[in-house]
């Protein structure tokens, strides 16, 4: 059941045996700095993911800074005139 099938192929089996690869001596525990490092390049999660994918979010996305924008404004016309 767990047959190696390079058993059967004398000519794969010989053209493998041609390689030689030395696998370099890794450390096995990395440095605090390594793994700072590790940590500001990771991929983080998108915010907004979850938004952008209904039509309503996307909707929400657009309009909203628009809306703030009118806001600030009315604040701004309220108070400072």
């Amino acid at each position: 059941m767990h047959q190696n099938p390079l058993d059967n192929e004398p000519h794969v089996r010989a053209r493998l045996d041609e390689y030689h690869i030395e696998v370099p001596d890794f450390p096995a525990k990395s440095t605090k700095w390594n793994r700072f490092l590790q940590f500001l390049g990771s991929p983080a999660k998108d915010p907004f993911e979850s938004l952008a994918s209904t039509e309503r979010g996307i909707l929400a996305m657009k309009v909203a800074p628009a809306a703030g924008g009118a806001g600030l404004m009315l604040l701004q016309v309220l108070f400072f005139v």
